[in-house]
């Protein structure tokens, strides 16, 4: 029995043993901290991005955090801090743009939710920047901790990076082709409290009628699974559908996409104001960066 025992044991202590190799292994790969990382990687990844910058060490400098070698070398943390001003302005103007029905607030949560660190870091694993990142994580024991940051800000960097060295005009074309091209899940962002208080104050605010809700289809009402199609107008134009088990989920979906249709409205076309004037001649710092 005691035999039995210690074999188990020893079997549990060899498959964790097993596991932890497992993971120092896939850590290592993830963390793309390899001491001497080829210059043909960095290269390689300007080239994917159809970037040219003037000097080949700046993509490495982008690629590097200040934790790779405890600070001693050339880190990102300046591009970083531009490029994330660089990113705030030309999201926040695209936007704001895009979307002239939202509130400050849902347009602070879109920005956020679309262009944030963590939806940044998943832009970087596209772009292939893993594999070039150098940084070391501050839980030894767990190398993975810090890896979403890191690479969301070594986007924000990469965008500073080609501010500083080719200009707005650059900038600017590197996130309209990047970033704002990417798929936005409004109804997944905008999150409303009292969505039919929201709607009653927005009818009056807009001066159109007071929204009514109105049975539009049912079936199975006396069965086990009913379904009940609400519509919500005001006055005679429809404004907004929804469907439930019940006629009170019914309207409580048929408010929401009444709210939704109208914050998520987009404009098709617009113009933005950063592409009015000489965009070579716009700079958001008061003397040039050494």
């Amino acid at each position: 029995m005691l035999s039995s025992v210690s074999a188990l044991k020893a079997g549990r202590r060899a498959f964790f043993a097993g596991v932890a190799r497992g993971m120092a292994s896939d850590s290592t790969a993830a963390k793309g901290s390899t001491r001497h990382i080829s210059p043909s990687t960095y290269s390689a990844l300007e080239a994917r991005l159809n970037i040219t910058f003037s000097n080949p060490a700046i993509m490495e400098q982008v690629c590097t955090h200040r934790s790779f070698e405890q600070g001693r070398l050339a880190s990102n943390d300046r591009m970083q801090w531009v490029g994330k001003r660089v990113l705030n302005l030309y999201v926040g103007e695209f936007l704001a743009a895009k979307f002239p029905n939202m509130t400050v607030e849902m347009l602070q949560d879109m920005q956020h939710a679309n262009f944030g660190l963590t939806s940044l870091a998943e832009v970087a694993k596209h772009f292939g920047m893993l594999p070039a990142m150098r940084w070391e994580s501050a839980v030894k024991e767990a190398p993975h901790v810090g890896q979403t940051k890191v690479l969301g800000k070594s986007v924000q960097a990469l965008v500073g990076a080609i501010y500083q060295d080719q200009g707005a005009a650059a900038a600017k074309k590197f996130v309209a082709q990047h970033l704002l091209t990417r798929t936005v899940d409004v109804e997944a962002v905008v999150q409303m409290k009292n969505p039919k208080l929201l709607l009653a104050a927005l009818t009056r605010q807009k001066g159109m009628q007071m929204p009514i809700a109105r049975l539009m289809k049912e079936t199975g009402r006396f069965t086990s699974s009913p379904v009940f199609i609400v519509g919500m107008f005001s006055g005679v134009k429809m404004i907004g559908m929804g469907y439930g088990s019940s006629l009170k989920m019914g309207e409580q979906r048929a408010v929401k996409d009444a709210l939704i249709k109208y914050y998520a409205k987009e404009v098709k076309d617009f113009k933005l104001a950063s592409l009015t004037g000489d965009e070579e001649q716009v700079s958001f710092f008061e003397q040039p960066l050494l």
